[in-house]
């Protein structure tokens, strides 16, 4: 997230110990993973017979060295913020298929020994998803270090906008960078004393205003502050000048974000000439192979789901008959690909007698809602049909989720943005804590779906879409 400028762009280290325990554990899962893979080939006993243990035991010690090289150089020892770590579990992926073709490559130059492909296949899953879940482990452990003010720097935010809202929102989902907010400030006196609270299902912590800048100098003294982040896009140069100047007299750091198209922060990217830092607006553009290739693969999902859950389908429109008069299919008018409008199909949850284009609900207690129709939310069943929307071209597996057009005629340029790409039965929003939210309150999810979108990403979408669909969490 290009967010901030800085008078230092460093970002704060992973705490040493932590960083030993993580290698500690790589290792560990490392050789697990082999193991498995191991154990995996011959519980099934596929494959050309029983392999000698002795040799997977030494491969685990070239596995060990080729795997953490490769963590190392694709950037999983380096603290950084993503959506939902996104980035995190991308770069998992990409180190376990480079290592799998490194061992690929090996076993056709080591003629002398044997290692078995699928046991390194095998060994090569194994790994993914150990690592995935022990990344996920040490993410709670950073939040828990985190909360009681371990390893981080104290800072303040100036501005409780919506750009110093959001920068929050982020270091708390981001506790990786060592940033932990202690309250806000701000010049606007009818928020002093005020909470700004981050209510979501999936983490709930609220950060006081606690001033004005005027007691910016009493709030440094008393929380032990390390650093400021000023939001404030629209702070006058006078009053900048203050801050920095405040700032320095106190050795306290601070970073700010540039005044460019109200929350265009997150299309920022920073480069220099000559020491002359500049500041460009990224425009999205999609790879046209990913787009073609995406196409196929919506076609064929399409197809196959349609087929292989045809049974659940009928018990579906037979149950929704039985429960509420009406039709079975709830069709909607959508807005897609280049403001294209059509017609989203989705499994009727609602009363018919309910204005179709009204707000879309944000709990399964809204009394819209039938009583079926809360099971199809929670489970996410509703959203079949619309493999018939992705069938005819109109949407994707994975995307921005389609708005109502009345919602789309209030949108800024930024938001327009949405429309680059097909509209997607499931995506990061779907998949996220705010999925009980409205749409276009999270646009930075559809932004950084955009910017980053690629095979990996909707890889990593669809089998967290399938993990939500398992547990049951659905997007109300």
């Amino acid at each position: 997230m290009n967010l901030l400028s800085s008078n230092t762009f460093s970002v704060k280290k992973t705490p040493f110990m932590v960083m030993v325990a993580l290698l500690v554990s790589d290792m560990v899962t490392i050789a697990a993973s082999l193991y498995l893979g191991y154990a995996f080939y011959h519980l099934i006993d596929i494959g050309k017979g029983p392999q000698p243990l002795e040799l997977y035991l030494k491969l685990t010690v070239g596995a060990e060295i080729v795997m953490l090289v490769i963590f190392q150089l694709v950037g999983l020892y380096e603290p950084e913020i993503s959506i939902l770590n996104i980035s995190e579990v991308r770069k998992i992926f990409k180190a376990t298929l480079v290592g799998l073709l490194i061992f690929f490559f090996l076993t056709f130059y080591l003629k002398n020994i044997s290692f078995s492909r699928l046991i390194i296949t095998f060994s090569a899953i194994f790994l993914f998803v150990l690592v995935s879940f022990e990344r996920l482990f040490f993410y709670k452990l950073h939040q828990k270090l985190h909360m009681r003010g371990f390893g981080v720097n104290r800072i303040l935010i100036y501005g409780a906008g919506e750009v110093g809202q959001l920068l929050y929102r982020r270091l708390m989902q981001s506790p990786a960078l060592g940033y932990l907010p202690m309250g806000f400030i701000d010049d606007n006196t009818e928020k002093v004393g005020k909470f700004i609270s981050n209510n979501q299902s999936a983490a709930n912590y609220s950060l006081p205003v606690l001033g004005t800048f005027d007691s910016f100098e009493n709030l440094v003294k008393q929380k032990n502050i390390n650093e400021l982040f000023v939001t404030i896009t629209s702070l006058h140069a006078e009053k900048f000048a203050q801050v920095i100047h405040k700032c320095r007299e106190l050795e306290v750091n601070f970073r700010f974000v540039p005044n460019l198209f109200d929350l265009k922060v997150q299309r920022i990217s920073v480069s220099g000439v000559d020491g002359i830092p500049l500041l460009s607006i990224k425009a999205p553009r999609i790879n046209p192979v990913y787009s073609f290739v995406k196409r196929i693969f919506d076609v064929v999902v399409s197809i196959a789901m349609l087929i292989l859950l045809s049974p659940v389908i009928l018990l579906i429109s037979l149950l929704i008959k039985k429960d509420s008069p009406g039709s079975v299919i709830f069709k909607q008018k959508r807005i897609g690909l280049k403001k294209k409008e059509f017609k989203m199909y989705k499994f009727r949850t609602m009363w018919m007698d309910e204005n179709p284009y009204d707000w879309t609900p944000t709990s399964l207690d809204d009394k819209r809602i039938t009583p079926f129709g809360k099971f199809l939310r929670r489970t996410s069943l509703d959203e079949l049909p619309q493999f018939i929307n992705v069938l005819k071209g109109e949407m994707s597996v994975v995307g921005p989720r389609p708005e109502m057009p009345f919602i789309v005629e209030k949108y800024s340029e930024l938001q327009c943005d949405r429309f680059e790409v097909k509209p997607g039965i499931t995506g990061i929003w779907q998949i996220s804590a705010d999925r009980g939210k409205q749409i276009h309150d999270n646009i930075e999810y559809d932004l950084y779906y955009i910017d980053n979108c690629g095979f990996l990403l909707d890889l990593v979408i669809v089998i967290r879409t399938i993990y939500f669909a398992i547990r049951g969490i659905g997007a109300f």
